[in-house]
């Protein structure tokens, strides 16, 4: 049986560094053809041209992974079902019912497909290292936005999962038997990636449309790395960079913050003309056929709420209204949104949570209520105690955040408030901080026993 786990497992690595090498192009994120469709290893990076549709598969990956998809298949849907931000319609969802079980598909493709997103990332690392035909400048910025990626990968997934490998390797053979590390080292490598990627990326961005990350990204998530590490010095400095450059500033219309030229997008993905993932949310018939906002959500908005008025629509028959996130608006003709990964508002709430675990709360309610004002809400007062203030930033960036990168989990998660999640849901429970380790990745690699509490 071992040696059966062991050949899937070799067979599931090479098919995809195969398909790494048989890039397509495809849309506006992939710019340039591959001069046909398969093409050697070694050739792949003798060319500035293939070189770059390689990291165009990246990050169509990144749009692509359940990890990072937006819309009712990505996690950041099943983590607002998995909380108390959205309903279930029409089925059995594990994440809405909190039935998690190690050998659930959907939390699966999580793991899995993730790690074979980063043995791709780790294989383009590794091939463009070697080459010596790309022009030096352009080697250093393709690596910087490498190096990010795989820092977002494992970020991400040690917030889910916990103590998870840490992957910078290529070879089968330490892959197929590598053992998880504590969180906190998982944070340090990829403190560690995003260092890199911070010596090596530019400030200006390579494509106008912030298609590609920059410098700022790496910064954003270096930010968010060292709230999770409790690093709130330098949480805070690092917030404050990106909170400074120039090139970003929040939208006072709520209406531009999700079309493409917004001038708050750090990053985005492009969807070329079709409508991005999160238009999925957007229904107009009744009853709903897949998820809706839960009103415990919809009530903690004031009719005032500009976010309410503009990135919430009510769909009713007369007798029934349901609500449904409406902050993509195209669900067809798509001619001007594209997939946000970050926009500066994550900053500023990075910002506030390390500026009131400094036990500095004053100045942490002067940055929620620039959020507020620009919603079209009164400021609270800075005399607000330390567990006041925590309570209500997780309200606000609740309002903020629905329906994006599973805020709401992890917000509720990196604050020791998850429990309160069990006056909606009552059969939440302490276990549910961490999703198991797929157990068919568990028989591939016995190394990353003992699987999570609970499960």
């Amino acid at each position: 049986m071992k040696n059966k786990y062991f050949i899937l497992f070799n067979i599931r690595y090479l098919y995809f560094i195969v398909l790494l090498l048989s890039i397509q192009s495809c849309e506006k994120l992939v710019e340039i053809d591959l001069p046909n469709n398969q093409i050697n290893t070694e050739d792949v990076f003798k060319d500035i041209n293939t070189t770059k549709s390689a990291l165009a598969n990246l990050y169509s990956n990144v749009r692509e992974t359940r990890l990072f998809r937006g819309g009712t298949l990505g996690a950041s849907c099943n983590l607002d079902l998995y909380t108390d931000n959205m309903i279930s319609f029409g089925q059995n969802n594990p994440f809405y019912t909190n039935f998690i079980t190690a050998a659930d598909i959907d939390k699966s493709f999580f793991w899995s497909l993730s790690f074979t997103d980063i043995y791709a990332i780790n294989t383009f690392i590794e091939r463009l290292s070697a080459s010596s035909y790309i022009e030096e400048n352009n080697k250093k910025v393709f690596l910087g936005e490498a190096y990010l990626l795989r820092a977002l990968y494992h970020q991400y997934l040690t917030q889910l999962f916990g103590a998870i490998p840490y992957v910078t390797s290529t070879d089968y053979k330490i892959n197929s038997a590598i053992s998880k590390i504590p969180v906190g080292n998982v944070l340090e490598s990829s403190e560690g990636d995003l260092k890199s990627a911070l010596a090596l990326l530019p400030q200006d961005y390579r494509h106008p449309e912030h298609i590609y990350p920059n410098r700022a990204v790496a910064e954003l998530l270096l930010a968010q790395n060292y709230l999770l590490q409790k690093q709130y010095v330098l949480a805070e400095q690092t917030a404050k960079a990106v909170i400074a450059n120039p090139l970003f500033k929040m939208e006072s219309d709520l209406n531009k913050v999700f079309k493409k030229q917004a001038k708050s997008t750090l990053w985005q993905i492009s969807t070329e003309t079709y409508s991005t993932y999160d238009a999925d949310y957007i229904f107009n018939t009744l009853p709903p056929t897949r998820v809706v906002l839960q009103p415990n959500l919809v009530n903690t908005f004031s009719e005032q709420d500009l976010r309410f008025q503009n990135w919430i629509k009510e769909v009713t028959d007369g007798t029934t209204s349901y609500y449904h996130a409406y902050k993509y608006k195209n669900k067809e003709n798509n001619t001007d949104e594209y997939s946000i990964v970050f926009r500066i508002e994550e900053a500023y709430f990075i910002l506030m949570e390390a500026l009131a675990y400094q036990n500095r709360t004053a100045e942490a309610v002067h940055y929620l209520n620039l959020i507020r004002h620009r919603a079209g809400l009164l400021p609270l007062p800075e005399t607000l105690s330390k567990e006041e203030f925590i309570n209500e930033m997780l309200s606000e960036s609740r309002r903020e955040f629905f329906t994006e990168g599973g805020h709401r989990f992890f917000d509720l998660k990196r604050n020791n408030k998850l429990h309160i999640l069990k006056t909606v849901k009552p059969n939440w429970e302490d276990k549910h901080a961490l999703l198991p380790i797929p157990e068919g990745e568990i028989l591939l690699n016995p190394n990353l026993l003992p699987q999570n509490n609970g499960y």
